[in-house]
């Protein structure tokens, strides 16, 4: 069995080099009525997205 030799990436645009705990809040209703844009420009309402069943929100930052 041969081991593969593990390279590890440099830090990247300042991310994080730890693992971060995530807390999430335990009541994202104050979030429920702020308005963004889907991937086709359109007004969502995030309350929407959590109506019917549960719903992880990600929140990617634009370096560019």
């Amino acid at each position: 069995m041969s081991h593969a030799r593990v390279r590890r990436m440099s830090p990247f645009l300042g991310a994080s080099r730890g693992r971060q705990d995530a807390r999430p809040p335990e009541d994202a209703s104050g979030l429920a009525d702020l308005v963004v844009q889907d991937l086709d420009g359109s007004d969502v309402r995030l309350g929407s997205l959590w109506e019917d069943r549960p719903a992880v929100l990600v929140w990617l930052r634009h370096y560019g």
